[in-house]
């Protein structure tokens, strides 16, 4: 069962949401409030730009980095 590609999708939308929720929370708290849009665009990204954004937001000063970092992912 483990093995099954069903079973492997439910384990990565299950990954891919905790990681955004995670992600949302820190770049709120050091941002403030994220727009719906950001968050959108957050939403789109898939489990390795997750990661790579993870890296990413330790160098970003304003929420405009964010906005570029997401534009530069497209």
């Amino acid at each position: 069962m483990e093995e099954s590609p069903i079973y492997q999708e439910i384990l990565e939308k299950g990954a891919k949401k905790g990681k955004l929720q995670i992600l949302t929370r820190l770049l709120s708290r050091r941002f403030g409030t994220i727009s719906a849009q950001l968050q959108g665009r957050l939403q789109a990204l898939s489990i390795n730009q997750l990661d790579d954004l993870s890296d990413a937001l330790f160098d970003f000063s304003e929420i405009s980095d964010l906005a570029v970092w997401l534009q530069n992912q497209q």
